[in-house]
């Protein structure tokens, strides 16, 4: 449209090369690549609408709540049985003497998740309202650091692993809570197309000016 291309370029660093990248007006799934290692640097979202992706992070949160009240399996071995969930995890942990890795799991599986999740369905209802509180440039940055320690789908292909690693010595029974770690998975994945921080940091941008 004509008020698109009387839009001023903007500029950006390349965050894997740090090359100045000069972003034009976008239409709606185009791209800009860097010049020198030619990665993709900023990309306009297809959706004109950000309520999939406050939908999909509303739900995260669901899941992610029923993963960690749900136990994941039952675990039976020469008499004893033992209910596990991911918290459980943590706990034994750190009662073992792990810290490093209680915090490290409790960050990647239960914490990080919840402030992706959370910061996302903020700033989709934020840019799909109109609005913008103070501090949603912040929650903006959180997200971006948060959103490659959100190891959801990564800690759903452990628990399978170690599934079939326990059956080896013990019998194992799945309960509910693996259902909503892999629901959680696919939100987690899908949320990673549904949601692009730097289109929500333009629209909130424009709104603001």
């Amino acid at each position: 449209s004509p008020r698109t291309a009387e839009m001023p370029h903007r500029h950006t660093d390349c965050p894997h090369c740090a090359t100045r990248v000069k972003i034009p007006p976008l239409r709606k799934g185009e791209s800009v690549r860097c010049r020198v290692c030619r990665q993709i640097v900023h990309r306009r979202s297809r959706l004109d609408s950000f309520q999939p992706a406050c939908a999909l992070a509303l739900a995260g949160l669901v899941f992610l709540l029923l993963a960690n009240v749900d136990p994941i399996m039952l675990f039976s071995v020469a008499g004893n049985t033992q209910s596990n969930d991911i918290i459980t995890g943590v706990i034994v942990l750190f009662g073992q003497g792990y810290w490093p890795i209680a915090l490290l799991v409790f960050f990647c599986a239960i914490l990080a998740p919840a402030l992706y999740f959370g910061g996302v369905a903020f700033v989709a209802a934020c840019c799909e309202s109109g609005l913008r509180p103070p501090g949603t440039r912040y929650v903006l940055g959180l997200i971006h650091h948060v959103e490659s320690w959100s190891l959801v789908p990564v800690f759903a292909a452990a628990c399978l692993v170690a599934v079939v690693k326990l059956d080896l010595i013990g019998s194992v029974d799945w309960h509910a809570g693996i259902v909503w770690i892999l629901c959680l998975s696919l939100c987690s994945l899908a949320l990673g197309s549904a949601f692009n921080p730097e289109t929500a940091a333009e629209v909130l941008r424009d709104k603001s000016s």
